[in-house]
């Protein structure tokens, strides 16, 4: 199996570029970050985090782009790229604010095309599509409301296939806080793929189903797992439990993990994990499922 990560988590990024209480982006080198990545035993995928073109200026130039290509030459990984998330709504009846964020989607593909990443992870939809879906209205209407942002959603996907003339297959959508069964319209509709996030499925973000009941229902559109551990929220919580390493949720680690093995899953598994929880993920994959390494 082929395991990934993602090398650029928020708190060390800060941590490095904050200097004397001043932010010096001049301390920040994406390659860097993605060959102390490929240190860790058993990576051999790094999913790039697109965002941070937009957070610290500069940081995916082209010149980055040759460097981030000699290392895949050197090391033989491959990428994948999480394409933006932050600020966007693809789901939005806002056209301002959805041209806006197709505009964002299609200039990072068409900019990153040369790492010729395996999968685009998109969230197909956002905050606003997330906080109409979980509206105190009878069901019938959220319902409805569901349906108008998800035409919404496929409006824009369709323009973003259409501008970059990508193979549908390598966008990835992923699940998120929205329920599923109208993301998966679109992936149909589209051809798309799907990238398959463990930790908010556990977290009851994307529905109720089991990871193996959701596994085995879309694995024939699965091109891509997000794995961390998560569990629900326990009442009165706010928040989710998610993006933990794999062993502190309710990951049935070796059940799933052997099915994947035998349905011969090759898509990349990306830890969206810190080094040492992606560390302690896969000793914990060691003593159960020895098989998966």
């Amino acid at each position: 199996m082929r395991f990934g990560l993602v090398p650029l988590e928020f708190e060390p990024i800060v941590k490095r570029i904050l200097s004397r209480g001043i932010l010096d982006f001049s301390r920040f080198d994406i390659v860097e970050y993605v060959r102390s990545a490929l240190e860790v035993e058993h990576i051999s995928v790094i999913e790039l985090t697109a965002d941070i073109q937009n957070i610290i200026p500069g940081s995916l130039s082209g010149n980055a782009i040759d460097r981030l290509n000699k290392l895949k030459d050197e090391k033989e990984h491959t990428y994948t790229v999480h394409l933006p998330l932050w600020s966007l709504e693809l789901a939005t009846f806002n056209d301002h604010v959805r041209n806006g964020s197709v505009e964002s989607v299609v200039s990072t593909i068409n900019f990153l095309a040369p790492l010729e990443p395996e999968v685009y992870v998109l969230h197909s939809t956002g905050a606003l599509a997330t906080e109409f879906s979980q509206l105190n209205f009878p069901q019938e209407m959220v319902n409805m409301i569901n349906m108008q942002t998800t035409a919404y959603s496929a409006k824009s996907i369709e323009e973003i296939i259409t501008r970059t003339e990508i193979d549908p297959k390598q966008i990835a959508i992923e699940n998120l806080e929205f329920p599923f069964d109208f993301t998966r319209d679109v992936v149909d509709e589209y051809n798309t793929s799907i990238c398959f996030d463990t930790g908010h499925l556990l977290s009851k973000q994307s529905g109720d189903e089991s990871v193996l009941e959701f596994y085995m229902k879309h694995k024939d559109k699965i091109s891509e797992l997000h794995l961390h551990d998560g569990k629900a929220s326990e009442p009165g919580v706010k928040g989710f439990f998610d993006h933990k390493a794999l062993g502190t949720g309710d990951m049935p680690i070796r059940e799933f993990l052997m099915e994947l093995l035998k349905n011969g899953f090759d898509g990349p598994l990306i830890f969206e994990l810190t080094a040492e929880e992606a560390i302690a993920s896969l000793k914990k994959i060691e003593e159960l499922v020895p098989e998966a390494l």
